[in-house]
């Protein structure tokens, strides 16, 4: 009998364990999973989109080939990710030369994408606010490596040192989100709904903090970074950063419909979906009123192609401001940073898209947030600009928002040179 006992009482001990151990588990990733259970798990099916409703325009003169030709790639690449929309632009001798939607701007009424539809940049809105800080460069009113405390003395003491080219070349030091897990439920910092009515009320989120690494001397990628980069600007110009970016860029470059997102309705918003392979569930209803100058605006292919334009053209930016924003920056020891960031744009030589045979050079960027996929690339030897967005912000999305821009400049170079050029096989 007095060896029984003890092995009752280990098991009962045990079982209480177990329980506490179920109950806690419980009570830790039960939250969790009806957060991901209802904004991130894709559980409806995409409806299928009707013929004929896709959405183009040309430049008259475009043959009537390249033009189905390019159409039909973007679809191709929206079917393939199984994605509600997909919409893209292209522009070369200087013009936006086409454009085009696929698919659904607004599954639950059934509103068709169109070239008009506005979608959110994510990390793109980062080549856009390093276009406005070099024509603020261009202006005599920032130098890119004057410490902030020239343009904004009021910030804590860590940070009075740090330039507009630490930030953004993301060499500065910022942290980036919380250390909080993304997948804590609707914790993290990506998922704020929280309104900052300023640039300055929303660096209250990071300014605090310590620096990662002496600045100049390490690479992290900051969307924080980029913040402090706006107020850096604001200071400078002595305008708010919404007004700086349209009067800078926005009108300037005729982008009527690039703004700052915002949680109001906006004209020919898309809807915002977690969709791939065919399925799809709505976004979380996020707040980017704290990373406007990082992930916080609305757009259309066709306005940041021609943005693109202006860039691989003369006179938007001037040719210091050009080779500032496209010369990848090293590290304080002499070793290039780890993605090939200039200031606002990465810079690569790609054999992806034209084969090993032809590599060219590309400044690009992509971005993705709830909701939304994007990606913008350069390719100044054959002069051409293209974008593309999706209304998705899955994994699929943001690998075809990036190959439909491949695929639309693998037929354009095809048509302008008479070469067919394709991707490596296994790519």
């Amino acid at each position: 009998m007095n060896q029984v006992q003890p092995r009752r009482s280990f098991a009962r001990r045990l079982l209480r364990h177990l329980v506490r151990f179920v109950l806690t588990s419980a009570m830790l990733l039960g939250p969790n999973i009806v957060f991901y259970g209802r904004w991130d798990f894709p559980d409806e099916t995409l409806p299928v989109v009707p013929s004929g409703r896709d959405d183009r325009v040309a430049l008259p003169g475009l043959p009537a080939r390249l033009s189905d030709d390019l159409l039909a790639s973007l679809r191709a690449n929206r079917e393939h990710g199984g994605l509600p929309s997909m919409s893209a632009a292209i522009a070369f001798d200087g013009k936006l030369q086409w454009a085009a939607a696929t698919g659904f701007a607004d599954i639950e009424n059934q509103r068709p994408a169109t070239v008009q539809s506005r979608y959110r940049t994510g990390s793109v809105a980062k080549s856009i606010t390093a276009v406005a800080l070099m024509r603020l460069m261009d202006a005599g009113k920032v130098t890119l490596d004057a410490p902030i405390s020239q343009y904004v003395p009021d910030l804590p003491l860590h940070l009075l040192t740090l330039t507009a080219e630490l930030l953004g070349s993301h060499r500065a030091g910022i942290r980036h989100y919380t250390i909080i897990p993304q997948w804590w439920m609707g914790w993290h910092e990506n998922y704020s709904t929280h309104n900052y009515p300023s640039v300055a009320d929303g660096l209250t989120l990071f300014v605090d903090d310590a620096l990662r690494f002496e600045p100049g001397t390490g690479f992290r990628y900051s969307t924080f970074g980029y913040s402090l980069l706006a107020r850096l600007m604001e200071g400078a110009s002595g305008q708010a950063f919404a007004q700086l970016l349209d009067v800078t860029v926005f009108q300037p470059a005729g982008m009527t419909a690039t703004a700052v997102d915002t949680p109001s309705a906006a004209p020919e918003r898309v809807a915002f979906y977690q969709a791939e392979g065919g399925r799809y569930t709505p976004s979380y209803p996020i707040n980017s009123s704290y990373k406007i100058a990082g992930g916080g605006l609305i757009s259309t292919p066709s306005d940041l192609v021609r943005l693109g334009a202006l860039l691989l053209g003369d006179g938007f930016v001037s040719a210091a401001g050009k080779k500032a924003m496209w010369t990848p920056l090293a590290l304080a020891d002499g070793s290039m940073n780890p993605e090939n960031y200039a200031i606002g744009w990465r810079v690569d030589t790609s054999t992806r898209m034209l084969g090993d045979t032809n590599p060219v050079q590309i400044f690009h960027h992509g971005g993705a947030q709830q909701g939304a996929a994007a990606f913008i690339m350069l390719v100044p030897k054959y002069g051409i600009a293209v974008a593309a967005m999706s209304n998705s912000g899955s994994r699929s999305a943001r690998v075809e928002v990036q190959e439909a821009t491949y695929a639309l400049v693998r037929r354009v170079v095809q048509e302008r040179t008479g070469k067919l050029h394709a991707p490596e096989a296994g790519e």
